[in-house]
């Protein structure tokens, strides 16, 4: 009798610690994702990589023409979206697309 409440007292003791593990990693996972959320900055919805700059270097960066600007890169050939102007870097490869 006195092995068999031993033994229920381990198994136990056994199950409380693996689940105060598994809390324990839960919450440690959770605490790593919200530091790297607040460390490395997520853009907003709507803006890509190259609208995310500063309005005064976006401006100087644009470059005026009156032809418009390109449907494709011409370095990797994807497609470009509605709003993109000469000037602005494809988000696909990284190029500069000016006229």
């Amino acid at each position: 009798m006195n092995d068999e409440n031993k033994e229920k007292k381990s198994n136990l003791w056994s199950i409380v610690g693996l689940v105060a593990l598994i809390l324990v990693l839960f919450v440690g996972v959770k605490l790593a994702f919200a530091a790297l959320e607040a460390a490395i900055p997520q853009d907003k919805p709507g803006t890509s990589a190259s609208q995310s700059s500063d309005a005064g270097t976006s401006q100087s960066q644009s470059v005026e023409t009156d032809s418009p600007a390109p449907s494709y890169c011409p370095y990797c050939g994807e497609k470009l979206n509605d709003s993109f102007q000469w000037g602005q870097y494809c988000p696909f490869c990284g190029e500069s697309v000016t006229p």
